[in-house]
């Protein structure tokens, strides 16, 4: 349940929750002597409140738990990335045209009441844009290829503007800014291609019959001036060694995609660093374990 939702949406509903429930409770004028009212919006609160606390210290473990990787070194599986940002199809937001990675957008229209005022939500979606092309990731060491369909995008800079009547928003990830990722690391094609290793042994046995005193140097053991039976057996399975090691090499060279994990895992990309998420996470725990401890509180003195 944690993996689908946003934590900025779960902070924002923990505050506005325990914010509206003191609001309503004012407005009423709810005093005292009505302790069954007062009970059920602490428990309401108390309950967002301890959600939130939990889910803030759910994603830091996630964080902390996560290998820290180079691209070069990844292995498959679950990882942790940091690299620059880039996009090959010259990516850009719909509206100021911005070179970027990703972006999303809306376009909104105020909408006016019966009495020709506007709304005080001021607003009515007419148009959507969430970019989900593919962008490379490099860390000096090698690069990878982020999808970001369904990933959590963090941190992103954002612009709003008003024209005609009309609300322009606009999020993105500017292109060549360091990025953190956290996902599934996966090869795109097999390490080992059968077709493609025997060519590749054709060719390096090739190659070495057309050095015989090389050939003959190296693994003519009886030094009978003869390569026989058993020595060509050697060279044979010396140069599948090293067309798989070269196979092996190539798939992990710019052949690997980083995108959503299978097992719904956590799939995050930020414009800040593993130590600045951990750090707002940590606080945020704080803030909710506090705002809980306050309204437990509070809640044992209105039950007295």
């Amino acid at each position: 349940m944690f993996q689908t939702l946003k934590a900025n949406r779960v902070n924002l509903l923990a505050v506005g929750i325990i914010a509206g429930l003191a609001v309503a409770a004012y407005a009423q004028k709810i005093g005292p002597s009505n302790r069954e009212t007062w009970q059920t919006l602490w428990w309401v609160a108390l309950a967002a409140s301890c959600f939130a606390a939990i889910f803030n210290y759910w994603r830091l473990l996630k964080i902390t738990e996560a290998p820290i990787s180079t691209i070069a070194a990844a292995a498959q599986g679950y990882v942790e990335l940091h690299g620059t940002a880039s996009s090959g199809n010259s990516l850009k937001t719909p509206f100021h045209g911005i070179p970027c990675v990703w972006y999303r957008a809306w376009v909104y229209a105020n909408v006016d009441d019966q009495k020709g005022l506007p709304d005080i939500c001021g607003n009515r979606l007419l148009d959507y844009h969430e970019s989900n092309q593919p962008f490379t990731l490099n860390d000096g060491t090698a690069s990878c290829t982020i999808n970001p369909v369904d990933a959590e995008v963090v941190h992103f800079e954002a612009r709003t503007w008003r024209k005609n009547a009309h609300r322009y928003v606009e999020q993105y990830l500017p292109a060549a800014k360091k990025l953190y990722v956290l996902g599934q690391l996966n090869t795109l094609k097999h390490l080992t291609d059968a077709a493609a290793l025997n060519l590749e042994v054709r060719n390096t046995l090739a190659d070495w019959k057309s050095r015989p005193e090389q050939l003959r140097n190296r693994y003519d053991h009886n030094l009978d001036g003869k390569i026989d039976a058993s020595e060509w057996e050697l060279a044979r399975q010396d140069a599948i060694k090293q067309a798989t090691a070269k196979q092996m090499m190539e798939a992990h060279n710019g052949n690997f995609t980083l995108s959503k994990p299978a097992s719904n895992r956590l799939f995050l990309i930020s414009a800040k660093s593993p130590q600045q998420l951990r750090d707002s996470y940590r606080y945020w725990s704080l803030v909710h374990i506090v705002t809980f401890l306050l309204l437990l509180s509070a809640l044992q003195i209105t039950i007295k």
